[in-house]
């Protein structure tokens, strides 16, 4: 994917703000903590810069402070969903004070999510060898 050099020192700056609800999700699901999945913190897809993206599974997590609750975050939060869904990608949201209050359930959430994803995106299973290759059970 395209990544313009605006939306990557968004994501720069971003990162640097970042508030403690993204800091502590960001704890949880760094280093591959989370079900051995790599994610990336501030991941542009352009138009839009993610919370937190695991690439490999299109899953993508949001942590929502006050301004998403507001009638414009919330229109603006939806079309931003409809258009990562239209992409591929599922959208976890969660409320940054909950964040705080209940981490574990947090964090079985999204775990929950990528064992979901994986079973999803699992391949089929390869077709038999030819006799030939198996040796001569005839």
């Amino acid at each position: 994917m395209n990544r313009d050099p605006d939306s990557i020192s968004f994501a720069r700056d971003q990162r640097a703000r970042a508030n403690e609800f993204a800091n502590k999700v960001w704890q949880m699901v760094r280093a591959r903590r989370c079900c051995g999945e790599k994610f990336r913190r501030e991941y542009p897809i352009d138009p839009y810069c993610t919370d937190f993206c695991c690439v490999a599974l299109k899953l993508v997590i949001e942590v929502d402070g006050e301004h998403h609750f507001t009638e414009e975050g919330r229109a603006y939060d939806q079309n931003r969903d409809q258009y990562l869904r239209e992409l591929g990608y599922e959208v976890l949201r969660f409320n940054g004070f909950d964040v705080l209050r209940e981490p574990k359930l947090i964090r079985d959430q999204i775990a929950a999510a990528i064992v979901k994803r994986r079973s999803g995106a699992a391949p089929s299973h390869p077709a038999p060898l030819p006799p030939k290759l198996r040796g001569n059970v005839d």
